[in-house]
C-alpha cells in the first residue's frame, strides 16, 4: 500500500511539473516589435523617467543628460515663441506619469514612438499623446523630434 501512495505521489508531482513547464512555454509571446523599436523604446523611457522625475533646477544643472539622450539637432532647434511649454511634453504643465505606446519603424536608423502622457487632478485623469522621433547615431538612439 505504501508503494502505491509513493507511485501516485510521484505521478502527481511529475504531472504538476510538466503542466507548469507547458503553461510557461505556451504563455510566452514572441516579440512582434523590431529590434530598432525595442532599443529606441528603452532610451526614450529612460529619458522621460528622468525628465519627469527631476526638478527643473536639477535638470538645468545637468546638460550632459540631455546630450546623452537628445540629438544635437533637437537641442539647437528654435522652438518658436513657445518657450514656456516643455518641449518633451508639449505642455505648460508636467504630467504625473507617462507610458510608452506603439512604435513604428521608419527605417533602420529612425523610429516613431507614441508617448502617452497623463495628468491627474481631484476629479479626472487627462491623457494626451506625443510622438517622439528617435534616430540612431552610432550605437545610440537619440530623441530627435517631439510632435503632436
Amino acid at each position: 500500500m505504501h508503494n502505491v501512495k509513493c507511485t501516485m505521489h510521484n505521478f502527481l508531482f511529475l504531472f504538476c511539473i510538466l503542466h507548469c513547464a507547458f503553461c510557461i512555454g505556451a504563455c510566452s509571446l514572441p516579440s512582434l516589435e523590431s529590434p530598432q523599436c525595442t532599443e529606441a523604446r528603452d532610451t526614450v523611457k529612460q529619458f522621460y523617467s528622468w525628465h519627469l522625475g527631476t526638478d527643473a533646477d536639477v535638470k538645468a544643472g545637468h546638460p550632459e543628460i540631455y546630450k546623452k539622450y537628445v540629438s544635437s539637432e533637437f537641442l539647437t532647434t528654435d522652438r518658436g515663441s513657445n518657450w514656456e511649454s516643455d518641449p518633451y511634453f508639449l505642455s505648460l504643465n508636467s504630467p504625473k506619469t507617462f507610458k510608452i505606446g506603439t512604435c513604428k519603424q521608419i527605417d533602420q536608423q529612425k523610429v516613431d514612438l507614441q508617448v502617452q502622457l497623463y495628468w491627474r487632478d481631484n476629479e479626472k485623469v487627462t491623457q494626451k499623446e506625443v510622438h517622439v522621433e528617435a534616430v540612431k547615431t552610432g550605437d545610440t538612439w537619440l530623441i530627435n523630434k517631439v510632435s503632436n
